[in-house]
């Protein structure tokens, strides 16, 4: 996943439509979710929180209705250390305080307590991706 597919995702994030929103919050779940799987077997990560991270990301795309269109978006390939995880946290943490929005907004009143679960798991696997490497040099 390159940089414009992320800044790609978190403009999906902002928009006004809800449809838009949903489909952006899978869409990052899933991406950041494959990432995560692959991590829990990079020698150079933590595997258990690898783990968590990508199960989180899994439960919070559960919530969501798939994508009616598109095609999935490649794995990303996360540069070294916990600085090349960085953008994939902050991509879930831009997913928690989106969904949160669309809450708060009127026309989504009856799917509001869905919506904050979801970005709760958006928020926990935000805070496990970030332990999974602790260095910058890629080791743990």
């Amino acid at each position: 996943m390159t940089q414009p597919t992320i800044t790609d995702l978190v403009t999906a994030l902002d928009a006004d439509q809800a449809d838009a929103v949903l489909c952006a919050a899978w869409d990052a779940f899933d991406v950041v979710g494959r990432l995560a799987d692959a991590l829990a077997l990079d020698e150079d990560s933590d595997e258990m929180q690898a783990m968590l991270a990508g199960i989180k990301c899994a439960d919070g795309r559960r919530l969501l209705p798939p994508p009616e269109d598109g095609r999935p978006l490649q794995t990303p390939a996360a540069s070294p250390g916990r600085t090349g995880l960085e953008p994939y946290g902050a991509l879930l943490r831009h997913v928690d305080v989106a969904l949160r929005r669309l809450a708060s907004v009127p026309e989504c009143a009856d799917d509001a307590e869905q919506l904050n679960l979801t970005a709760g798991h958006a928020a926990a696997a935000a805070n496990l991706l970030m332990t999974v490497r602790q260095d910058g040099d890629g080791t743990s």
